[in-house]
């Protein structure tokens, strides 16, 4: 779901852009043109159109397409067929004799954008992350905004979270086989800084980048901290649990979040408070609204997906106007910068 300035909320179908006007009726519906097996597989809302990620299944490649409001195509760009490789992926044969190795250099069989962040527009520059479903390794493909030239690409990795961190520039994770980072890319492809730390991603509007960090190691010991510019880290306390709802960033740079059955903030010195406690769990986002008032959805069973939403009433004031303040970078859900 996006959500466009004028407030228009839209979805898509298979090849179907459809919109519900900001009063509830029915509003403009886009079909786009795509090939035999393929799909929309995640889109953002530009000011004069969509961006468009394409997928189709089987994997046989995979494009980015800018369109206008009407749907008429702007430019679309074919993305390079991928081998993947990553030096945690192992496998056993029997030429092996059953020993651990590397896994060969493979195609993959489903290459679709990721669901959390797998289309970011920051200026000039298109981040659209596809991954290998079976495996979890993904690559993110950097294009030109104005005409889908292919500008850089990530190397083969298990995809973490991502984020805006300012004009053409991204924040990339990597989680799973041993990887536990986060690295900055400038607009050409550069890598500005790298930490070792990955999870929930907030920039402020001082362009200062905070974690809420989330690891599938249980054994490991996870904290909220400060990346700085230079590679090092700011530590907070040690979290327990893992799966967390947000964090969402308040002007006066407190962080919500919520954790191990906790509803918690973060202040600028990275201390932690409880706010309130309660039941169930969650990896969804997180939204402030006027008055400081939280908005977030509990699950009570991943099973059946039985869950409720929560609102707390909070002493927190306006949203940050940073960046990415919040989970796809701001309330309308749309990582459009």
């Amino acid at each position: 779901m996006r959500v466009a300035s004028d407030g228009g909320v839209w979805l898509a179908g298979q090849a179907t852009l459809v919109e519900t006007a900001a009063n509830g009726a029915p509003g403009r519906l886009v079909e786009l043109p795509c090939g035999d097996g393929e799909r929309i597989g995640a889109f953002v809302v530009l000011p004069d159109g969509f961006l468009v990620a394409w997928a189709s299944t089987p994997y046989n490649g995979a494009r980015v397409e800018r369109v206008d409001g009407a749907g008429s195509r702007c430019w679309s760009a074919e993305l390079p067929d991928v081998r993947l490789s990553y030096e945690g992926v192992m496998e056993m044969s029997a030429a092996s004799g059953w020993r651990s190795e590397p896994m060969a250099p493979w195609r993959p069989e489903v290459f679709s954008p990721e669901r959390w962040g797998g289309l970011l527009v920051s200026a000039d520059r298109v981040l659209a992350t596809y991954v290998d479903w079976s495996s979890g390794i993904g690559v993110g493909f950097c294009l030109d905004l104005g005409n889908g030239r292919l500008v850089w690409t990530t190397p083969p990795h298990p995809t973490g979270e991502r984020a805006i961190a300012g004009p053409g520039a991204f924040l990339v994770g990597s989680q799973g086989y041993g990887a536990f980072s986060t690295r900055w890319y400038d607009r050409d492809g550069a890598t500005v800084a790298e930490w070792p730390s990955q999870g929930r991603l907030l920039v402020s509007s001082r362009g200062r980048i905070r974690v809420v960090e989330m690891d599938n190691d249980l054994s490991s010991e996870r904290r909220i901290r400060r990346l700085h510019r230079d590679g090092r880290m700011t530590d907070g306390p040690p979290l327990p649990g893992y799966y967390t709802v947000g964090p969402v960033l308040s002007g006066d740079g407190r962080a919500a979040f919520w954790r191990d059955g906790k509803l918690q903030i973060g202040d600028v010195d990275l201390s932690v408070r409880t706010v309130c406690e309660g039941e169930g769990e969650g990896v969804e986002r997180m939204l402030l609204l006027d008055g400081g008032r939280l908005f977030f959805v509990l699950t009570n069973d991943w099973a059946t997906g039985d869950g409720r939403l929560v609102m707390v009433e909070t002493d927190l004031p306006a949203l940050d106007t940073g960046v990415w303040p919040c989970g796809e970078s701001d309330p309308h859900a749309n990582p459009v910068r």
